[in-house]
């Protein structure tokens, strides 16, 4: 779906600046940094951002992405 509306390539897109609105989705654990990095249009750019400035700006949704532990400890 994300790659029909934007311009970048997998590993280069950004949580927001499209022609189309995506979808965006945080993980909670990553609100208790004060910066994260995001991909900016390409492989090499990326850029540095308070997490809950992506969640505003982007429209974010904060959701558990984690993987249950399947090891059975």
């Amino acid at each position: 779906e994300w790659l029909a509306g934007v311009s970048q390539t997998n590993g280069g897109v950004p949580p927001f600046g499209h022609s189309t609105q995506l979808r965006v989705f945080v993980d909670p654990d990553l609100l208790q940094y004060d910066e994260v990095w995001a991909a900016a249009g390409t492989w090499n750019d990326n850029f540095g951002a308070n997490p809950n400035d992506i969640v505003r700006v982007a429209g974010g949704v904060v959701t558990d992405l984690k993987r249950a532990d399947c090891s059975g400890e």
